[in-house]
């Protein structure tokens, strides 16, 4: 998975995510993990972030905006803010948070700008 900077969508994840969103080719209940999954990969811990962040009401500064009403609604607010909260605290649960979490400094403006409230 190709990487640029720490935003949301700043990953190639992110940018296939959203693409298959505008596509309207995205099966959520299939790629996000059940409560008390063990352990979140990278490729998919990048893609949860997006659709925080879509579900929050953020949407990316370019290729336009997405219709993110699915990601809306209170359950699936709620599993992707249990998800968020897995891929955001540590390395023995996220491969993506190992990832940012070897490039040092960049680790906390990761988790900066990757933190979105969902209630």
């Amino acid at each position: 998975m190709d990487i640029w900077n720490t935003g949301p969508f700043d990953n190639e994840e992110a940018q296939e995510v959203l693409a298959d969103l505008r596509n309207d080719e995205l099966y959520l209940d299939e790629l996000l993990p059940d409560s008390g999954n063990r352990y979140i990969e990278k490729d998919q811990g990048a893609m949860i972030i997006a659709l925080a962040h879509l579900a929050a009401g953020n949407q990316p500064e370019e290729g336009g905006d997405v219709d993110a009403t699915a990601l809306q609604t209170p359950e699936m607010r709620e599993r992707l803010r249990q998800c968020l909260e897995a891929v955001l605290i540590d390395g023995t649960v996220s491969g993506l948070y190992s990832h940012w979490q070897e490039q040092g400094e960049q680790l906390h403006e990761w988790k900066a700008r990757s933190h979105v409230a969902l209630k």
